[in-house]
Formats: C-alpha cells, sequence, structure tokens
C-alpha cells in the first residue's frame, strides 16, 4: 500500500500529531522534532534552524507503509544537500538510492515526487540553504565550484539533480558527529554551523574530484563492492590487504587504488570508518568499552579508546555519557 501527500501535506500531519501528543517538541520555534505516529512509522524528523540562515533535517525514521511525497516548483526554491547513511528511496522514477549516498538537489523547475519504501531504516541529514547564501558563501571562487553547480547557480541546467556519489569516511565522521552532538546552547549551535559548513565542502571536493577520475570497468568495479561487503561482514577479524584481493580476483595495487578511486578512502581507512561507526552504536546501547572494543575488532581496549580518541576527539566513555544525557 503507498500513501501519497501533496506539497507540505506530511509534515502538517506530522506537526499535528506532535501537537496533541508530545506539543513540548515544538515549544522551541529553532529546534523541532516530529514524531510519526503508529500508523504511519516509527522514528522522527528533527528540524533544526541555524542563524546563518542554514536548516537542518535530522531523519531518523521507519514507514510501515510506501510514501510518495509530491512536490510543486512553488515549494522548493532553495538547495538541499542530502547525505544518508541508510536510505530507500527514489526522485521521480529514477535509481533507487542506497545505503552511504550524498546528492544535491537544486531549485525545482517543474513538479518532482519522492517515493521512499516501507520497511527500511532512514538515517540521514538534509542541509538546506537559499540560493544566494550558497552564492555567498562561494563569492570570489565561483569559477572554481564543479561545473554542474555553477550551472545550477546560474539557472542554466534543465535538471536540478546531481547524481549520487558514494559517502566518503570524512562525511560519515562529520554526520555521525551531527547526528550525536552533545552540546546544549549556544556551542550546539556554532557546532552544528561548523559541521554543515564541513559536509558541504566534502560534498564540493568530492563531485569535483569525482569528475577528473577515469571511469572504472565494470567488472573492478564489482570486485571492489564486493571487497567493502567482505570487510564490513568481518569487523572483529578483517583479511589482510593481499588475502582480501585473492578473495576477490584483484591484485593487491588493483585493489589499493580502485577503492580509493570509488569509496574515497584507503581500504585500511574505510575499515576504521567502519569500527568507529559500529563502536558508536554499541556505546549508545550502554555496552561496556571493553565489550565493544571486542566486538569492533581491537586487541584491548586502551588500544580502541586510542583510536577513538584521535577520530572523534574523545574517549568512548566520555562519548557514551554525552549521549546518555542526551537520550
Amino acid at each position: 500500500m503507498t500513501i501519497t501527500f501533496q506539497d507540505g501535506e506530511l509534515r502538517q500531519r506530522l506537526r499535528d500529531h506532535v501537537q496533541s501528543t508530545q506539543p513540548e517538541l515544538l515549544a522551541n520555534r529553532q529546534d523541532q522534532t516530529l514524531t510519526y505516529p503508529d500508523w504511519l512509522g516509527t522514528g522522527y524528523k528533527r528540524d533544526i534552524e541555524l542563524p546563518s540562515g542554514i536548516d537542518l533535517t535530522l531523519h531518523r525514521y521507519r514507514l510501515h507503509k510506501d510514501l510518495v511525497q509530491v512536490c510543486s516548483s512553488e515549494q522548493s526554491d532553495c538547495f538541499e544537500f542530502v547525505f544518508g547513511l541508510t536510505a530507500h528511496s527514489q526522485y521521480n522514477e529514477g535509481p533507487v538510492f542506497s545505503d552511504r549516498q550524498a546528492h544535491l538537489l537544486g531549485p525545482e523547475t517543474q513538479d518532482s515526487r519522492w517515493r521512499e519504501f516501507a520497511d527500511h531504516d532512514y538515517l540521514a541529514v538534509d542541509i538546506h540553504l537559499d540560493p544566494p547564501l550558497l552564492a555567498a558563501l562561494s563569492e570570489g571562487h565561483s569559477t572554481r565550484l564543479p561545473n554542474t553547480l555553477q550551472q545550477m547557480l546560474a539557472g542554466e541546467r534543465n535538471s536540478p539533480f546531481i547524481d549520487p556519489i558514494a559517502i566518503t569516511p570524512a562525511m560519515q565522521t562529520a554526520l555521525w558527529q551531527i547526528l550525536q552532538c552533545p552540546y546544549q546552547g549556544l556551542t550546539q549551535t556554532l557546532y552544528l554551523e561548523a559541521k554543515s559548513l564541513e559536509l558541504i565542502a566534502l560534498f564540493l571536493d568530492a563531485i569535483d574530484g569525482s569528475t577528473a577520475q577515469t571511469a572504472l570497468q565494470r567488472d573492478d568495479l564489482e570486485r571492489i563492492h564486493q571487497a567493502r561487503q567482505i570487510l564490513q561482514s568481518n569487523l572483529q577479524t578483517p583479511p589482510s590487504l593481499l588475502d582480501l584481493a585473492r578473495q576477490v580476483g584483484l591484485n593487491d595495487r588493483k585493489l589499493k587504488e580502485g577503492f580509493r578511486q570509488a569509496f574515497n578512502t584507503t581500504v585500511f581507512g574505510y575499515l576504521t570508518q567502519q569500527r568507529m561507526e559500529k563502536a558508536c552504536q554499541l556505546l549508545v546501547q550502554q555496552r561496556s568499552v571493553a565489550a565493544v572494543a571486542a566486538i569492533v575488532g581491537y586487541a584491548s581496549p586502551t588500544a580502541f579508546s586510542g583510536a577513538f580518541r584521535r577520530k572523534f576527539g574523545m574517549t568512548p566513555k566520555a562519548y557514551q555519557l554525552a549521549n546518555c544525557r542526551g537520550a
């Protein structure tokens, strides 16, 4: 079964639901959380307005039914950077977006349709900003922007969409820092401003670099994606680089070069990122530091704590306590 909502209708339904059940979530006009009613799904959207004019939406939900949102061009007049850690959605009957993909949507020139599929976890961060703000941020450097974005800013592209790219480990780190932000008040505002700009910069750098690379052969790309799956399934006891290359039928040099081209990171960098991402999830579940260290494949809690501090600037225990307070 599919439910269809017209311009802004879904948000109004969510707002009405929250107003009648948890009105305190709407008390702060700059930071509001919209929860899903039981008949539609579980989880929430959190909207945060920042002083610079950047707006964030944090998504963490799961739908019980397929959902389509129809958006008219009059309702879409901003740039939207979308970073999906987990996602299963479709834009205008195009390809289905999968996990760890980021894309950019500009002001619409015609009606559009977004489809989101039931029984999939959605965890994403959207960054919205008006065209004048993006132009102001890039003032004096506009010619160094990727050509596709220059055309979008000038209103010269028929399509307001930039094809999705793989989310890099650096993006993942910034995304988790936003989603797990432990700060309040002014510190939270400044922190989220900085992280939003960091993500925009990383995205623009990635789409600029991707146009200059020679495309990987399809067979090699499939083998590199297979290598990534092997790493994801073996965080505790990952294969060595040579063993991984043998398992997917590539030599180690081609694996290293192809992995960096496909995912903008090294094999070891990707493994570390996946371990840290899993560790964050386990720490929020109040698992002990020693248990988390073992689950994600570190020889000792000390080694794990050192790697965690280098990645996030705080110890695992401090991260756990901060997120416990924010719960």
